[in-house]
């Protein structure tokens, strides 16, 4: 019903409230809490293998991988890499009180955990580095023909920073996120580096964050230090295909860690001298 000061054929202010479609990780993830609900996966028991409940569920792994993800982080699952993802005994009921937790700091955050598990109004992880993969890799390219001097520098010390924090195993470094904005600003571009400071903010949400610390290893992060090294590299001598190649390979090796599988744990043939060898011979990443 219309309020009565609404004058015909008009609503009176904030009447209506837009309604938010849930993204596609957390349809999957209130799916996959309907299916607990109604004992298809009971308490204590691991989920099917990633790959086949992709299948079932028809959507890609890397949505379910999110949704897994997020579940993971309100506790409704356990995953345990190299084994798979496990039901929580008492998971549905942990789910409850986390949401409940969640609509009390939402009403202090936006980036809140709310419902049944689901991370909510935050972007898709895997959306957030694969629209950086579109632009960084011309930002670097940029970057290496146009940077200044003390701009130079200044992405250097970055590195430097990184590689200590990136060596002490810190989660999220924010040297990191500094490197990467640094050289989108020195690519003399102010809507790109607005751009890729934004897609860094919207990527260290907690679901992001929480996707980091399972699939990001210690061994990743040391891969991670050479290729940084390489986008360094090429930026600092003024090589514009290097540095846009070395950068797309860096962000490719980034997606590629977190769609390891859950349940085994096979060797990487995409390593850091995989890389090296593409950007010192000018070969696409693929």
């Amino acid at each position: 019903m219309l309020p009565r000061h609404a004058a015909a054929g008009t609503l009176a202010p904030m009447s209506i409230q837009p309604i938010k479609a849930p993204r596609l990780h957390e349809r999957i993830a209130q799916e996959i809490v309907q299916l607990i609900e109604a004992g298809t996966f009971k308490p204590g028991s691991r989920l099917p293998a990633e790959r086949q409940l992709a299948q079932s569920l028809t959507v890609s792994r890397s949505s379910l991988r999110e949704a897994l993800s997020a579940l993971e982080l309100q506790g409704v699952l356990e995953i345990r890499l190299g084994s798979g993802a496990y039901v929580r005994r008492r998971a549905l009921g942990s789910a409850s009180a986390e949401g409940h937790r969640g609509r009390t700091a939402r009403r202090q955050h936006k980036d809140t955990a709310s419902g049944l598990g689901v991370v909510e109004g935050e972007l898709s992880p895997f959306d957030v580095l694969r629209a950086r993969l579109v632009i960084e890799p011309e930002a670097a390219a940029l970057a290496a023909r146009y940077a200044s001097p003390a701009q130079r520098a200044a992405i250097a010390h970055a590195f430097a920073q990184l590689e200590l924090e990136m060596r002490a195993n810190r989660p999220q470094p924010p040297a990191d996120r500094e490197f990467h904005v640094l050289i989108a600003r020195a690519s003399g571009n102010a809507a790109l580096a607005l751009v890729v400071e934004l897609l860094w903010d919207q990527g260290q949400g907690p679901l992001g964050k929480r996707m980091e610390s399972l699939y990001v290893t210690r061994g990743r992060k040391r891969d991670n230090v050479e290729e940084h090294r390489l986008i360094l590299e090429a930026v600092v001598t003024g090589n514009p295909a290097r540095a846009r190649l070395a950068m797309r390979g860096h962000l490719q090796q980034a997606e590629r860690q977190r769609m390891r599988a859950l349940d085994e744990r096979p060797a990487s043939r995409h390593g850091p001298e995989v890389v090296r060898s593409k950007v010192r011979n000018g070969v696409g990443g693929a």
